[in-house]
């Protein structure tokens, strides 16, 4: 019988795209291996399509009846040669606590796991990276600055019409815009992205917005401004999302699983982050992708943008 491994990543949707670089090293370290992942219903769609799992289960963390005892019991009844926590978060420290003292041979930052990760931040898939070094997991050749590999996404771009542009009324050259996740603190001031988008329609390219549900608030006044805009806030999937870059002229906006997706196939991919730290731990990992930082990041003006959009073969 084949040994059986677990992988734990709830996400969010851009930790989970990371987290398959280590996945994609697991699958060719461990060939005959079963590897399960254990990630959030809401990721279950993408992660059953690609390539690395033998099977994907899920739990809801966040629901309010969340049982971690019941949990860990469920996953010890699976009995796992090793349990690989991709998330190091307080969560999922919570569910290893559940285990008590006879735990299953775990890699993680909890106490008590076997494989400890050490080190100062970096960006999770280089943590990713020095977790599996620790467990003695093989190296493979894989240029890390490049992401995961995610042509997977693509491969059915030219049979299927919803994942063409033109299904959502984009036609010639267009631009997708990433409004991120509504934060005060972080995010981009709203005046910046009018401007922005201003810029991009008055240069004759077609614009779509893409976002959260959350963006949605955000969105209401761009579209009031520019009803030409085309809303794809929380209107596309992940395929969708990953063809409509690889077609775009460029893609820009808040880094964040959306923008991760849109940079799959595009060649430009420009993510706006407020500090070089930020940059460090969350930039879009792609072989078109680079990173524009201010800090503060409301410092930053769509003149700025618009200059690197340009420079970068954007605009």
């Amino acid at each position: 019988m084949s040994k059986k491994t677990l992988v734990v990543c709830f996400g969010p949707l851009g930790r989970l795209l990371n987290a398959f670089c280590a996945s994609a090293r697991l699958r060719a370290a461990l060939p005959s291996e079963h590897l399960v992942l254990l990630t959030d219903p809401s990721l279950v769609g993408l992660a059953s399509r690609s390539p690395w799992f033998d099977d994907i289960i899920s739990a809801d963390l966040n629901a309010a009846d969340t049982n971690f005892s019941r949990l860990a019991k469920v996953i010890k009844q699976s009995k796992y040669d090793k349990i690989i926590d991709l998330d190091r978060s307080k969560q999922t420290a919570s569910l290893f606590a559940a285990f008590g003292l006879f735990a299953p041979k775990f890699a993680s930052n909890a106490p008590r796991a076997k494989w400890t990760f050490s080190g100062k931040p970096d960006h999770p898939i280089e943590e990713d990276d020095r977790l599996l070094d620790m467990m003695g997991i093989a190296k493979v050749e894989a240029d890390l600055s490049l992401g995961p590999e995610l042509d997977w996404l693509l491969r059915h771009s030219g049979k299927t019409p919803s994942l063409q542009p033109g299904y959502f009324r984009l036609e010639g050259e267009y631009i997708l815009l990433n409004l991120g996740r509504p934060d005060p603190e972080n995010g981009w001031p709203a005046a910046a992205f009018q401007t922005l988008a201003g810029y991009i329609l008055g240069m004759d390219k077609m614009l779509a917005i893409t976002g959260t549900i959350e963006a949605r608030e955000m969105a209401r006044p761009l579209l009031r401004n520019y009803p030409q805009i085309r809303d794809l806030c929380a209107r596309v999937d992940a395929f969708q999302l990953a063809n409509l870059g690889a077609k775009a002229k460029g893609v820009v906006g808040l880094p964040d699983g959306i923008l991760h997706l849109c940079a799959v196939g595009s060649r430009r991919c420009i993510s706006l982050h407020g500090s070089a730290v930020d940059a460090k731990r969350n930039a879009i990992r792609a072989a078109g992708a680079m990173t524009l930082i201010s800090d503060p990041i409301e410092d930053l003006s769509a003149d700025d943008v618009v200059k690197a959009m340009k420079m970068f073969g954007a605009l």
